[in-house]
């Protein structure tokens, strides 16, 4: 196997590994830059998330993630996920005090970014598909799937895990 084979095989992965960097960047930056917020233990436990609700939000910006790509020439991909990457650092950083807290993000969060990577980096593929006049639609609509049934597994676990941890944080 030749080197530009090698290449193309594991475009994917390179991509991901670069959204995942870019993801980094933006969220340690935030999390350094945001002071602990003072009212985090006035927690509404009452919370009661809404799974239609989560799935749609998350489905938006996985769409955002894969068709701003080729749209923008992966700018716009870019974009939304280094404004994630500083939403969520943001968030974290607010709780630095009490990190009890991130139980509240980690079980739905751990299924959630991996996914959403992948969609900034499917959206990237889609660039360069783009770019060199290689549409594989096989190829996208498998990974549209993969990231559609992650999404409802981080809904479900969301909707339904999340509120036993709210109860149990102190």
């Amino acid at each position: 196997m030749d080197e530009n084979t090698l290449f193309k095989k594991n475009v994917l992965v390179k991509l991901y590994i670069l959204c995942l960097i870019l993801f980094l960047i933006a969220l340690f930056t935030a999390y350094f830059y945001t002071a602990p917020a003072s009212n985090v233990n006035n927690l509404n436990r009452n919370i009661r998330p809404d799974f239609f609700q989560i799935f749609f939000n998350n489905i938006k910006v996985a769409s955002l993630l894969i068709f701003l790509g080729p749209l923008t020439l992966s700018l716009g991909t870019i974009a939304v996920l280094i404004i994630n990457g500083l939403i969520l650092g943001n968030a974290i950083g607010n709780i630095k005090d009490n990190l009890n807290l991130l139980l509240l993000v980690i079980p739905h969060g751990i299924i959630e970014v991996p996914v959403l990577l992948l969609a900034a980096s499917v959206g990237m593929k889609l660039t360069l598909d783009l770019l060199l006049l290689k549409i594989n639609l096989k190829f996208t609509f498998k990974y549209i799937g993969i990231i559609f049934l992650g999404l409802i597994i981080a809904a479900m676990l969301e909707t339904f895990i999340t509120p036993i941890f709210i109860k149990g944080v102190s």
